[in-house]
């Protein structure tokens, strides 16, 4: 009986040592030498043990959840199989291969663009534009540490006895990339002790607080996209581009700078005193002398 139980199971029924069947720890065991009845049946777990007449047993699977070479596959519907289409009408995907008679959308390579109505106007055109945004005219300033400045004359790369500007990190290579100009933080303030005067295009308000504290000197002072790069890189200029004058909504924030038209007035209010024409012949003679 218990042959012909082995040969039904197959593989999935285990033959162990001294004729002991074991099946999914499920099975009673039994023996050649004690058949034990059903009250006195015994199922394995992984750490039981047997008396000294049977033999302690491991099996398969020790749990549900065991993987293994031979079990190993996919989650339920992970893999689809692709659909074959031009294959017969009985598949539903036949002749036409589901792209309908003809038209563009049944060629290989067409293109519609999104919201394109057939060569009338389309609707994003036929509507008016609502709102602005001021996105595009936002100025990103790149931030620096006092930790950065800390660092750099510790480094002795910038000497704090002299004007500190942008250039001067620039070529310290503290900043890089500067579209429209460098803001300093307060990051690092509390372990900095040195009396600087720096010009950067704005600082936050902790920051000018601990520089006045120290007995220094914070400045704002405003570039434009071209002045800014002449500052940086003034070697890639055959002459001096003339200071831009700040924008209207800036004059609270640059002050003694030039604005108005043409840069007539300052941000104080005061108009600016013209140059002589002394004084412009003679910057235009030393501009041809370096030459």
């Amino acid at each position: 009986m218990i042959n012909n139980i082995c040969k039904r199971l197959g593989n999935t029924l285990h033959l162990y040592s001294k004729n002991t069947y074991l099946y999914k720890q499920q099975l009673p065991i039994y023996s050649k030498q004690n058949t034990l009845s059903s009250s006195t049946s015994i199922f394995i777990n992984n750490e039981s043990t047997l008396n000294s007449n049977y033999l302690s047993i491991r099996t398969i699977i020790s749990s549900a959840n065991d993987i293994a070479l031979n079990n190993l596959r996919d989650n339920p519907g992970a893999n689809k199989k692709k659909v074959r289409v031009g294959r017969g009408i009985g598949s539903g995907r036949g002749k036409t291969s589901g792209r309908g008679h003809g038209g563009q959308k049944a060629r290989a390579g067409h293109n519609i663009p999104r919201g394109f109505e057939g060569g009338q106007t389309p609707l994003y055109k036929r509507m008016r534009k609502y709102g602005f945004s001021n996105a595009m005219f936002s100025r990103n300033l790149i931030p620096v540490s006092f930790l950065d400045l800390e660092r750099l004359i510790n480094d002795k790369q910038i000497n704090p006895q002299e004007t500190i500007t942008m250039k001067h990190l620039f070529d310290a290579k503290a900043v890089q990339a500067v579209k429209h100009g460098v803001k300093l933080l307060a990051n690092g303030a509390d372990n900095f002790n040195h009396v600087i005067n720096i010009e950067l295009s704005d600082f936050s308000e902790s920051a000018r607080k601990k520089i006045e504290s120290l007995g220094g000197v914070a400045k704002n002072v405003y570039y434009d996209r071209v002045g800014l790069r002449y500052l940086l890189r003034p070697y890639k200029f055959d002459f001096v581009p003339k200071r831009a004058r700040v924008p209207l909504k800036l004059k609270d924030k640059y002050p003694d700078h030039p604005t108005g038209y043409m840069g007539a007035y300052s941000t104080q209010g005061g108009k600016l005193e013209e140059e002589s024409e002394e004084n412009v012949v003679e910057e235009e003679q030393q501009h041809q002398q370096e030459k």
